[in-house]
C-alpha cells in the first residue's frame, strides 16, 4: 500500500525537512519530530484497526527469510494507487518512496519498508535542496575555464534519493613481502620488506544498487556513521528511495576486494618506496557482520549542448561528485604560457648561478645543467597537467554517464 504522512492539523501532506530534522507540512507550516509523528500515527492506526494489536509474527522464520532475500534479491514492477488523488502509479521494483506524477504528493511504499527487507539503519538528509544547489553553483562559478552557459545553468532535475548500501564489518590480515629497487651510483639493487598485520573494517560501505554507477556512489564517501539512525519510514517522506537489488551474495567478493586494496595501500605506505611491488602475500579474511542502510544523496541534472550532466552531492556532508566540461583552448593556452615563464625563470636562475659554478667547472657543464633544469621544470609542469586532465576526464565521464542520468530520470513525479 501507499501512504502519505498527513498533517494532524490540516490533513495535507508532510515532508521530512533536513534543516531541522522534522516532518514539515508544506501547507500550514506545522512541524513534528519523527517520534511525535509516529506516536500520532500509531494512535490513529490502533483506533482504526483494533485487531492489529493481536497480530504476531514468528521472528525466527522472518529472520531466515530475510537472510535468503538478502542473498538473492529480485526486481519487479508494481502498480499502486496514490492515497491522495487515487491515481495509478507505476513504481519500479526497487523504489520505496516516490512522488505522485499527478498531484505531486510525497508517497511512501509501506508494503516495501515494513516487511522483512526493511533497512536496519538510515542517515537522514541534512543538506537541504536549496543548499545542495547552492553548493554546486558555488563550485562551478569558481572555475576559470568553465563556459558561461554552464555557470548559468538551468536546473532540469534536482532529486534527493536514499541509496541502498550494505555496511560490512570485516576482519582482514596478511603476511606480505614487498620488492623495491634502490639506485646507488650506476648500480641498482633489489631489496625486500616484510610486513605482517591485520585490522577490522567497520561499517565499510558497498553500494547495493545495480542501476547506480559504483564509481559515483563510492566517491560520495565518506559518510559519518555517527549519524546512523534506526530506520523509520518517516525519514523517506519527501524523498525518493530504493531498496537493494544486489544481495550480499553479489557483494561479499567486492567487500573483500575493497578491504584488500585498502590494506595493501596502507602496507605499501610503510615501505616508503614508490616503486614497491607486492611480491607475495598470504591473506586471511572473515566477514563478521552485514547491515542494510539507506544513505542520502542529491542528484542535480542540467543540459549543455543538448547533453545531460548529473552532479551528485552527499546529502549528509555536502561533498560534490562530478566535473563539468571546460574550454580546452583556454586551459592549454594558460599551460603553454606557464611553460614559457618557467623556461625564462630557470634560464635566469641558471645565468645568475653560472659565475659561481664556473670556478668549479671549466667546461660547458654549467650551461648544460641549467638547460636540464629548464627541461625538467617544463616536463614536470606538463606531467602534472596531463595527470589532472585525465582525472578530470574521468569525473566528467561520470557526470555525463547515461547510467546515472537514467537512474535519476526514471523516477516518477517532480
Amino acid at each position: 500500500m501507499l501512504m502519505n504522512y498527513r498533517c494532524p492539523g490540516c490533513g495535507n501532506t508532510m515532508e521530512f525537512s533536513p534543516s531541522d530534522q522534522k516532518l514539515y507540512c508544506v501547507y500550514c507550516g506545522s512541524s513534528y519530530s519523527v517520534e511525535e509523528m509516529n506516536a500520532i500515527y500509531d494512535r490513529t492506526v490502533l483506533n482504526e484497526n483494533p485487531e492489529n494489536t493481536a497480530q504476531s509474527q514468528d521472528s525466527e522464520n522472518m529472520q531466515q527469510i530475510a537472510e535468503e532475500q538478502r542473498s538473492h534479491a529480485s526486481i519487479k514492477m508494481q502498480i499502486l494507487h496514490c492515497r491522495s488523488c487515487g491515481a495509478e502509479l507505476a513504481v519500479n521494483g526497487v523504489e520505496t518512496s516516490s512522488f505522485c506524477v499527478y498531484c505531486g504528493q510525497a508517497t511512501v511504499v509501506l508494503d516495501r519498508v515494513e516487511d522483512y527487507l526493511q533497512p536496519e539503519y538510515i542517515i537522514p538528509f541534512r543538506i537541504t535542496k536549496e543548499k545542495a544547489e547552492a553548493i554546486i553553483r558555488g563550485r562551478i562559478s569558481q572555475g576559470g575555464f568553465i563556459p558561461d552557459e554552464i555557470k548559468n545553468f538551468k536546473t532540469e532535475r534536482l532529486r534527493g534519493i536514499y541509496i541502498p548500501f550494505w555496511l560490512y564489518e570485516l576482519y582482514y590480515g596478511d603476511d606480505q613481502y614487498w620488492k623495491y629497487k634502490i639506485h646507488r651510483g650506476k648500480n641498482t639493487y633489489t631489496r625486500y620488506a616484510h610486513r605482517v598485520g591485520d585490522c577490522v573494517f567497520k561499517r565499510m560501505t558497498l553500494d547495493a544498487s545495480k542501476n547506480l554507477n559504483d564509481d559515483s556512489s563510492q566517491r560520495l564517501e565518506p559518510y559519518n556513521m555517527h549519524d546512523l539512525q534506526g530506520f523509520d519510514p518517516a525519514y523517506l517522506s519527501g524523498f525518493y528511495s530504493d531498496r537493494f537489488d544486489m544481495g550480499t551474495a553479489d557483494i561479499d567478493g567486492l567487500a573483500v576486494h575493497r578491504a584488500k586494496e585498502l590494506f595493501d595501500d596502507s602496507m605499501k605506505a610503510t615501505v616508503k618506496h614508490d616503486n614497491a611491488e607486492l611480491e607475495s602475500s598470504a591473506p586471511v579474511h572473515r566477514i563478521t557482520k552485514r547491515e542494510y542502510a539507506l544513505l542520502p544523496a542529491w542528484f542535480l541534472t542540467f543540459r549543455y549542448e543538448d547533453m545531460p550532466y548529473t552532479i551528485l552531492v552527499n546529502g549528509q556532508t555536502g561533498k560534490i561528485v562530478g566535473a563539468v566540461p571546460f574550454v580546452k583552448k583556454k586551459a592549454f593556452s594558460l599551460l603553454a604560457v606557464l611553460s614559457v615563464l618557467f623556461c625564462f625563470l630557470f634560464a635566469a636562475i641558471g645565468a645568475w648561478l653560472t659565475p659561481f659554478v664556473m670556478n668549479s667547472f671549466d667546461d660547458g657543464r654549467p650551461i648544460a645543467m641549467y638547460y636540464c633544469l629548464i627541461g625538467l621544470a617544463v616536463f614536470s609542469t606538463w606531467s602534472v597537467a596531463i595527470k589532472k586532465y585525465k582525472a578530470m576526464l574521468v569525473s566528467i565521464g561520470l557526470t555525463r554517464s547515461g547510467t546515472t542520468n537514467k537512474y535519476v530520470s526514471e523516477r516518477a513525479g517532480r
